[in-house]
């Protein structure tokens, strides 16, 4: 059955679905750790460098501010090592989506049995690039341990390219976006977070191995869904497949009538959406519908109704544990957020979890070569020496929802 919404009502990409990659930092005492993993004190980041640009939709953003002195300096409780997470809790843009990691990062610290040798200390952050600065320079003169954050994509290149200029990293920065195309990434700075892009690629290398050779790429027009559709195409071609033909993913009547009259016989043996649940399940029934169908995690965001989505049957897509294994043994050792929240929330929640089940393993051993937890987000592999990398769960949709495994049902 066709489903077709107005695009007045759509419901708008949350704004925090741009900060698609994560550097995580954290560090969680363990029970009779060794000393720290740095012995000396880390300076503070001075930045005589230009900024990055800010975001296009940003306006001129007036002097930053730092930290007031008197505020920073508070040292942890005597015992426990401090954890420092740099988070823009207050933000009006991003604050909603900073208090679901925030949620989830206090989960874990609850459930962990070295929580009593952990302060878990969270510092308010601005929306600007600049704002993160004086913040980790709190953290650190805090006496944190290990720093976790920021969350903001243009806060993160700001951080990467202070501590570029300074001295030796010696405390543990887990940054919670993943940006690429960072000019350098020091020692002891790692990247973590929920990169759809990496889904795109993992995908494209899912469908590989599956057996398709030339795709029919849909995209809907918004610059997220044109970087999924740039990965997914660049891994896809990279490793022996072919791109058929390539159309907007628009819920314009006349404009799908057109899409499915120019994509009949071009030889596609399968299709990749780059678009959100509303228009994925609006422009699928246009096309050949025994053609196997690939999304990323975009695919299922925001209100959920299963007898909306039958038109999306058998399409894959990857996914987190968190969302699709809840009997996971990883995963039913954490609380559920309560109320349940939307998926793209619940990733948020998830990512908080997994970072401070890093930072714990980044005190006890550090983050090394060879490093591998089963994440409630999916399995964690550090790569290139400073990238924490998810591999997802494959999934598929079935009776309108989500279900893990790909085998046609």
């Amino acid at each position: 059955m066709l489903h077709l919404v107005a695009l007045a009502l759509r419901r708008q990409v949350c704004g925090i679905r741009t900060l698609v990659t994560s550097v995580l930092s954290a560090a969680v005492l363990c029970a009779g750790a060794s000393a720290p993993v740095a012995a000396q004190p880390q300076a503070p980041i001075r930045m005589e460098a230009a900024r990055p640009p800010e975001p296009a939709a940003a306006t001129t953003p007036p002097a930053p501010q730092a930290l007031p002195p008197a505020a920073a300096p508070q040292p942890p409780t005597p015992g426990r090592r401090l954890v420092a997470v740099l988070l823009p809790l207050e933000s009006p843009v991003f604050g909603r989506a900073a208090a679901h990691v925030r949620n989830g990062l206090s989960a874990a610290w609850a459930q962990s049995p070295r929580k009593g040798q952990v302060e878990l200390r969270f510092i308010p952050v601005g929306d600007q690039p600049s704002d993160v600065i004086a913040a980790y320079n709190a953290a650190l003169a805090a006496g944190a341990q290990a720093i976790v954050g920021p969350l903001i994509r243009d806060q993160v290149i700001a951080l990467a390219n202070g501590l570029a200029q300074s001295a030796p990293v010696s405390v543990p920065t887990m940054a919670l976006n993943i940006v690429e195309g960072v000019p350098r990434l020091v020692p002891n700075l790692f990247l973590f977070g929920l990169s759809t892009e990496s889904e795109a690629r993992q995908v494209a290398r899912l469908a590989l191995r599956e057996g398709h050779k030339r795709a029919l790429v849909l995209t809907q027009p918004t610059a997220f869904s044109r970087r999924l559709q740039q990965a997914f195409i660049e891994a896809f071609t990279d490793n022996g497949g072919s791109i058929a033909a390539q159309h907007a993913a628009v819920t314009d009547l006349a404009a799908m009538n057109r899409m499915r009259a120019a994509s009949a016989n071009i030889g596609a043996d399968m299709i990749f959406i780059a678009a959100d649940l509303v228009t994925a399940r609006t422009v699928r029934p246009f096309l050949d519908t025994q053609l196997p169908t690939y999304a990323t995690s975009q695919l299922w965001s925001g209100p959920i109704d299963p007898n909306a989505n039958l038109d999306l049957n058998g399409t894959r897509l990857l996914d987190m544990p968190w969302l699709l294994e809840p009997d996971h043994a990883a995963v039913m050792v954490f609380p559920r957020s309560q109320p349940a929240l939307p998926p793209e929330n619940e990733r948020l929640y998830a990512l908080g979890i997994d970072a401070y089940r890093l930072a714990e393993m980044a005190i006890e051993r550090g983050i090394q070569p060879g490093l591998s937890l089963d994440g409630v987000t999916g399995r964690i592999t550090l790569e290139r020496s400073n990238w924490l990398v998810r591999e997802p769960v494959p999934a598929q949709v079935w009776q309108g929802q989500i279900v893990p495994g790909t085998e046609r049902r």
